[in-house]
């Protein structure tokens, strides 16, 4: 048995999936309320913590999908403290989510994602979410989004309902495809063609598959950086553009 401890985000914990299911009987224990501190104006669904009860009880079915045996941590000794790159000065707005582990534990190296999910051509649609904590306003932030309009197919926001008003302005034609976990978020979003998203929990879940993907990339804290096969990076319209042509086509 190998044991992990996580205090979140949970984007940093599905980050972190990959690399847990290298380990034997991996065990992970979600330590809730720790405090967050976020500059001023990234505003984040859960105010003041990085991880509460309710979500870290929607990160388990995802977790164990992998093999990965969930917990809320009540003080339980582990081998793998995942919070411990926080206590040495890394610049969190920067680099990359899932490699800041490695400072503290070198063995913990991130692996290729797990992806294995086949759409449904039969009734094809894509995802989108966009997390006002990394919402890049300053490229065309507007007219990028507005492009999705020109799809054929579906489009199916997953987010907050505050996050969805804001786009559905953008995109009239958006859905607001509400999820119970973040096993179900990974089916709605693999089982699509394309999901179109921010530096957030949704993108993370994209990221771990595989999924084509498309990251609008923050000019504020650029700390995600993708790997793997399908994925691509919006920072402005002009990219936004040469991303739909392709999917169009």
């Amino acid at each position: 048995m190998t044991t992990f401890k996580h205090s979140g985000n949970a984007g940093d914990i599905i980050y972190m999936i990959p690399t847990m299911t290298q380990f034997d009987d991996p065990v992970l224990y979600l330590n809730i309320d720790r405090p967050a501190d976020y500059a001023a104006g990234l505003n984040h669904p859960l105010k003041n913590v990085m991880l509460n009860e309710a979500t870290a009880r929607m990160l388990f079915p995802l977790c164990e999908a992998w093999g990965i045996k969930c917990n809320l941590w009540d003080g339980e000794p582990i081998q793998y403290d995942l919070d411990k790159f926080r206590e040495h000065g890394i610049n969190l707005s920067g680099y990359d989510i899932r490699r800041w582990i490695m400072a503290e534990y070198p063995e913990l190296r991130p692996p290729v994602p797990l992806g294995h999910y086949s759409p449904d051509k039969h009734n094809p649609y894509v995802t989108v979410n966009l997390s006002d904590r990394y919402r890049n306003s300053i490229a065309g932030g507007n007219d990028k989004w507005a492009m999705l309009n020109e799809l054929s197919i579906p489009v199916k926001f997953i987010g907050v309902e505050s996050e969805f008003i804001k786009f559905e302005q953008l995109c009239p034609k958006a859905v607001h495809e509400q999820v119970a976990d973040f096993k179900q978020m990974a089916d709605v979003i693999c089982s699509g063609l394309f999901h179109f998203g921010n530096q957030s929990s949704p993108y993370a879940v994209a990221e771990i598959y595989d999924h084509p993907r498309a990251l609008e990339l923050s000019p504020y804290c650029p700390n995600v950086v993708s790997q793997g096969s399908y994925w691509n990076v919006i920072y402005n319209t002009e990219n936004m553009a040469y991303i739909i042509e392709r999917f169009l086509k």
